[in-house]
C-alpha cells in the first residue's frame, strides 16, 4: 500500500488532495465554535431528538451526486472537557438518524417531519457505540479548535445528495452509560447563513419545539453505493483528513457497519469505476493495490497514511469485507475519491 501511494505521489506531484468532507458552518473549518452542547450524545435516561438544517450554500464544496457517508464532531475548547473522553465505550441500544431534503430553514416549525421537503431516508438505526477516547481537548490557542473526533456517526445507508438544503434528524433514548456526556462545540443557529437546529427531550422522534444551537459538524461524503450484507445494510467507507495546500498530512480511511472480527480489504486504484462483481455488487475503483485489515468487535477497521509535504496522491479507494451471509460471501462499501481538485 505504501509503495503504491509513493508511486502515485510521484506521478501527481503538487496536486491538491480533497478532504472528502465539508465543515458546517464553513466559517468554522479552522475556527472554534462559540459554545458547547451534548444533546447528540446524552447519557442514560436523557432521550433527545435533535434536527439539524443545513443551508445549500454551506454544502457547495460537496459535488451534487455525492453520497453522504456520515458525520463527525469535535470537542469545544472548554474547561469541563477532559483531555480525552470517554474513559470507556458508550453504547446506545438504538440510535436513529434520518436524512432528507429540507424546506428553507427560515420556515422551520416544531414538528421535525414537516421540515423535510420529502419523506426522509432512515440512514442509521439500531445499536451504536462511541469508542473510548474518541474525543480530545488539547486546549489550542484561540481561535484554533480541537481536532476532529475519529468517531463517525456512520450511515448504514449513505444518503444521495441532489443539491439544495439538507436536514439531518438525530433521535436516541439516551445511552446506557451513567457517565456525564461532555461537550462538542456549537455556534448560534442562523437561517440567514449556515442553518438552524431544534431539540427536544424525547425519543422516539417527537416535536422539537426548542430552537437550539447548531453543531459544528463535519459532513463526510464519497461516491457510489455498497451492497447489503447479513445485516441488510451495507458497510460504509469514511475518509477523514485533508492535505490541501502542499503541506502534507494524514489521510484516514475507516470501514464501518461491517461484521465484527472479519477480514476486510481496502482496494486502491486510479480513477472511479463501476465494474459488476459476481455477487451483484460493483467494484468502484480501477484496482492497483490492496491492503488487508481485520474489523474490530464493533465491525470497524481503519488505516491511516501519511502524505509528505509537497507530494500529494490522487487515488480512489473502496472497502470490502467477508460476510458469510452476503451473496458470494462478501460485500463492499461505497467509494471515496481523494482526487486532485
Amino acid at each position: 500500500m505504501r509503495r503504491f501511494l509513493t508511486c502515485c505521489c510521484t506521478a501527481v506531484l503538487g496536486c491538491a488532495m480533497a478532504a472528502q468532507s465539508v465543515v458546517v458552518p464553513n466559517a468554522n473549518a479552522n475556527t472554534r465554535g462559540t459554545s458547547q452542547l451534548n444533546s447528540i450524545i446524552r447519557n442514560a435516561a436523557n432521550p433527545r431528538t435533535y434536527q439539524y438544517g443545513i443551508n445549500a450554500a454551506e454544502l457547495a464544496g460537496m459535488p451534487v451526486g455525492s453520497v453522504i457517508t456520515g458525520v463527525s464532531l469535535r470537542f469545544m475548547v472548554f474547561g469541563s472537557n477532559t483531555a480525552s473522553w470517554p474513559a470507556a465505550d458508550i453504547p446506545w441500544t438504538t440510535y436513529d438518524i434520518y436524512a432528507g431534503p429540507a424546506i428553507p430553514t427560515a420556515s422551520w416549525v416544531a414538528d421535525p417531519m414537516l421540515n423535510f421537503a420529502a419523506p426522509p431516508a432512515v440512514v442509521r438505526t439500531g445499536p451504536m457505540t462511541l469508542e473510548a477516547n474518541s474525543f480530545t481537548n488539547t486546549n489550542p490557542p484561540a481561535p484554533l479548535p480541537n481536532a476532529w473526533s475519529e468517531f463517525y456517526f456512520d450511515f448504514q445507508t449513505p444518503y444521495l445528495y441532489l443539491g439544495g438544503d439538507v436536514a439531518l434528524l438525530f433521535s436516541h433514548p439516551g445511552s446506557t452509560s451513567t457517565l456525564t456526556a461532555l461537550y462538542p462545540e456549537v455556534v448560534a443557529s442562523s437561517a440567514a447563513t449556515h442553518g438552524v437546529a431544534r431539540v427536544q427531550s424525547v425519543y422516539p422522534t417527537g416535536v422539537a419545539t426548542t430552537v437550539s444551537t447548531f453543531y459544528v459538524m463535519r459532513i463526510h461524503y464519497g461516491y457510489g453505493f455498497g451492497c447489503p450484507g447479513t445485516s441488510g445494510t451495507a458497510p460504509v467507507l469514511v475518509q477523514n483528513g485533508n492535505t490541501e495546500g502542499g503541506l502534507g498530512g494524514t489521510i484516514r480511511l475507516q470501514i464501518g457497519n461491517a461484521p465484527a472480527a472479519t477480514l476486510a480489504v481496502l482496494v486502491c486504484g486510479l480513477g472511479a469505476a463501476g465494474t459488476p462483481l459476481p455477487n451483484g455488487c460493483s467494484l468502484l475503483v480501477n484496482p492497483v493495490s490492496t491492503l488487508f485489515l481485520i474489523t474490530d468487535s464493533l465491525g470497524r477497521a481503519a488505516y491511516s497514511m501519511s502524505i509528505p509535504p509537497a507530494i500529494q496522491a490522487a487515488f480512489n479507494a473502496q472497502g470490502g469485507v467477508l460476510d458469510s451471509g452476503a451473496p458470494g460471501g462478501y460485500t463492499v462499501t461505497n467509494g471515496v475519491s481523494p482526487m486532485a481538485n
